[in-house]
Order: C-alpha cells, then structure tokens, then sequence
C-alpha cells in the first residue's frame, strides 16, 4: 500500500488532500469516519492508502494513520513507523 502525508485538510468538509511518497496527489472524505478518530488525520499526518481511481482524480478509499515511532518508546527499537487502526471511507455510494 502506498504511505503519504496529509497535505491539506478542511475540518468543516471532512475532505483532505495526500501527497503520496512518491509526488501524487490523492483526495479523500472522512465523513464515514467515526468523529471521534477524525482527530487522527490532520494535515502533517502520515498514512498508509488504499488508491481507486476517482472522477477527478485518484481517490483514497482506506486509510490508516501511521504514528512516528520516536513519539512511542516501545516502538522507538524498531526505528520504524507503527501502523493503527485501518479505515474504509468507501460509504454507501
């Protein structure tokens, strides 16, 4: 799955923007997110996807954060990223 950064984000919208590590762009919609995991993607946040193709542009249909390992003491040996709960934001389209 591929891993990049919230670039943007709109609280009021629940929509945001991924610059994916390797330079593209991919949209996403937390409404069918439970509002009280929300807080989990703000822009700076890094996240792992699940990439569709969109009418627009690539869309992000499962999201899961990725919490810096240096903020997590135990997670700190392993010098790597830790993976959290994943989130499917497919809805009922």
């Amino acid at each position: 799955m591929p891993i990049g950064t919230i670039t943007d984000f709109n609280v009021y919208g629940q929509l945001g923007v991924i610059e994916s590590d390797d330079g593209g762009l991919v949209l996403f919609n937390l409404q069918g997110i439970p509002p009280a995991m929300r807080w989990r993607f703000g822009a700076g946040a890094r996240v792992q996807f699940v990439e569709i193709d969109g009418p627009l542009a690539p869309r992000a249909v499962t999201l899961t954060p990725i919490e810096d390992s240096a903020a997590d003491p135990d997670a700190a040996e392993t010098n790597s990223p830790r993976l959290t709960s994943r989130f499917d934001l497919r809805g009922d389209e």
